[in-house]
């Protein structure tokens, strides 16, 4: 059986995207993303908070268009990051999940330009 590793996901920004550019001058982008579901016996919604990441022309379209509280629909894959941390002076690898954005659609953005002007941006 073949593996498929893809997530689709709306949701909004919690806080503005962090840009940063590698020593190649690639661009990248880290989002922080906020996805609300309701239950059906319940009249709150309950959040989930994932972390994302874009790179290239995908992180230099959200470095000039997206923002906190911006609404948007991200096609990308899920992995893993591995890091080691301190712990009582031992040093312990610990990792977490992240979606690495392949494409956005801004859903409802602060900006003059329309949905229609920025399209789907593909990595």
């Amino acid at each position: 059986m073949p593996e498929l590793n893809k997530v689709v996901i709306a949701g909004r920004l919690t806080e503005d995207p962090t840009i940063k550019y590698t020593a190649d001058g690639i661009a990248v982008a880290n989002l922080k993303l906020a996805v609300n579901h309701y239950a059906k016996d319940r009249q709150e919604s309950e959040a989930s908070f994932f972390d994302a990441v874009a790179f290239g022309k995908v992180a230099e379209f959200i470095e000039q268009n997206v923002k906190k509280a911006d609404q948007i629909l991200i096609d990308g894959r899920l992995r893993q990051v591995k890091y080691n941390i301190k712990v009582g002076g031992e040093e312990k690898t610990r990792s977490r999940v992240e979606i690495v954005i392949n494409s956005i659609f801004p859903v409802n953005m602060h900006t003059d330009k329309t949905i229609e002007d920025k399209g789907t941006i593909e990595y």
